[in-house]
């Protein structure tokens, strides 16, 4: 029996685990797949000996990424400059959320400046935050669709999606009864960017109180014997 440990960057949620799963086990050979959400782990096992790069091109397809123990200096490396990019796109989602809010507000309206209550204005920032900070929700959701799988990234597309296009038709039509929710998908793409950053910093903190409290394991014992 041939066993293997890599990790798996990208998991959120327990789809993305049992769609991880169900992936390596169609992987020729493979008895046991065990994936752990929160430090990303896999354990595999298989009655055949597997190219890393079979698994790697696998997880790849579902828009995932496998590194090895290989990998691990320089993931550690890409996790530091995620976590950045990440926290720099949760602070203008926010900043765009909150200038947004005010606008639509009913009982804050009368004493913001009349350019946030402008449609157009708030079309320019909500297009900002659905198209460039969702970003990534529309890469991994494009990749499920393709292989007619769902997980939250899925979910977070069609709805701040259908948000964001109907706001987008009343704004366009001004004339008609429709009124714009640009707030609606601005927030929820905010919130859960804010839910994800907090997530890694958590699994960071956890990993190193792990790794901190496998350190503290004693090199050497001294038994004592009473005669």
């Amino acid at each position: 029996m041939f066993k293997y440990q890599f990790f798996i960057k990208g998991l959120h949620c327990a789809s993305c685990v049992y769609n991880t799963e169900e992936t390596l086990k169609k992987i020729n050979g493979v008895k046991k797949a065990l994936v752990n959400l929160v430090d990303g782990k896999v354990y595999l096992e298989s009655t055949v000996k597997i190219n890393k790069k079979e698994i790697k091109d696998k997880i790849s397809f579902i828009g995932y990424e496998a590194f090895f123990e290989e990998d691990l200096l320089n993931r550690e490396k890409e996790k530091t400059i995620e976590l950045r990019k990440l926290k720099t796109k949760v602070f203008l989602g926010l900043i765009f959320s909150l200038i947004i809010f005010l606008g639509t507000f009913p009982k804050l309206m009368d004493y913001v400046p009349y350019f946030l209550k402008n449609y157009y204005f708030q079309l320019i920032l909500a297009s900002i935050v659905q198209f460039y900070l969702g970003l990534d929700f529309y890469k991994k959701g494009g990749i499920f669709f393709k292989n007619l799988k769902a997980n939250m990234d899925t979910l977070v597309v069609i709805g701040t999606t259908s948000a964001y296009f109907y706001s987008l038709i009343a704004t366009l039509f001004s004339n008609s009864k429709l009124e714009p929710y640009f707030d609606v998908s601005v927030v929820i793409i905010s919130f859960v960017l804010l839910g994800r950053y907090l997530e890694e910093k958590t699994k960071i903190k956890t990993n190193d109180s792990i790794k901190r409290l496998i350190e503290l394991n004693p090199k050497k014992a001294t038994v004592l014997i009473k005669n």
